[in-house]
């Protein structure tokens, strides 16, 4: 059930650089949140899923968590790429991992050289 739907076409005045998407796209998704929270009160969201990264980027800051923090909201990165960052990458080790996945809610831990825990992959 849709409880609330907000759709605009807004003008993007910053152009795409690699690694500093948050600067082009965070302001119209910090509007957007403001809207729903004038409109719809009582809608507070509990999380925001974001079509970006969050710690799995090369500053360890991505769109996801300038979103957080600049709506105080938790937020988490829903990337369609891997990012080659301490360590990770693509490689046959990990191309088996994903295949490896056999029911949905399966996952496993995106850990970087450094030891720190950067994300998820799931099925």
């Amino acid at each position: 059930q849709v409880l609330y739907q907000d759709c605009r076409m807004v003008p993007v005045t910053a152009p795409y650089v690699a690694g500093f998407l948050a600067f082009r796209e965070v302001p119209v998704l910090v509007e957007a949140v403001q809207r729903l929270q004038q409109e719809e009160p009582q809608l507070q969201p509990q999380v925001l899923l974001v079509d970006g990264n969050g710690l799995l980027h090369p500053r360890e800051f991505g769109i996801a968590c300038h979103l957080g923090v600049l709506t105080d909201l938790p937020c988490i990165g829903v990337a369609k790429n891997l990012l080659h960052v301490d360590g990770l990458v693509r490689d046959e080790l990990h191309k088996e991992q994903v295949r490896s996945l056999q029911r949905s809610g399966e996952a496993f831990p995106l850990t970087g050289t450094s030891g720190k825990v950067l994300g998820m992959v799931s099925s």
